[in-house]
């Protein structure tokens, strides 16, 4: 069963909050050093970056300030590359672009509720 565009958004949301609630205040060699709260925030991160790239394009195009292929790439190396996983960038892309993302992933949200009212 696939999921909604709605509850993919959502996804994302709750991933964010998640990732960030594992990642903490952990500095990028803790969190390494950290096996629970690595893998957590590395699993949510992906989940985050998964419902992303797996929007419609029409919708991404209505958020040109997301990063997309950034998050795509982010997908690719955690999944593909994780034994070249750079902590500095999990740490600095949770404390620096997540509420970003989230709040304009809300504004999505709202926008496709409205359109499907």
């Amino acid at each position: 069963m696939s999921r909604s565009t709605v509850d993919r958004l959502r996804d994302v949301v709750q991933s964010a909050d998640l990732a960030a609630q594992h990642v903490g205040d952990l500095d990028a060699e803790t969190l390494a050093a950290t096996a629970g709260a690595r893998d957590a925030a590395l699993f949510r991160i992906a989940i985050l970056c998964e419902a992303a790239s797996s929007l419609p394009a029409e919708l991404k195009a209505l958020a040109p300030e997301i990063p997309w292929l950034q998050i795509r790439n982010m997908r690719n190396r955690i999944i593909h590359g994780y034994w070249q996983i750079d902590f500095v960038v999990i740490v600095n892309t949770v404390a620096n672009d997540l509420d970003p993302l989230k709040a304009a992933t809300r504004r999505l949200i709202a926008l496709v509720e409205r359109n499907a009212q």
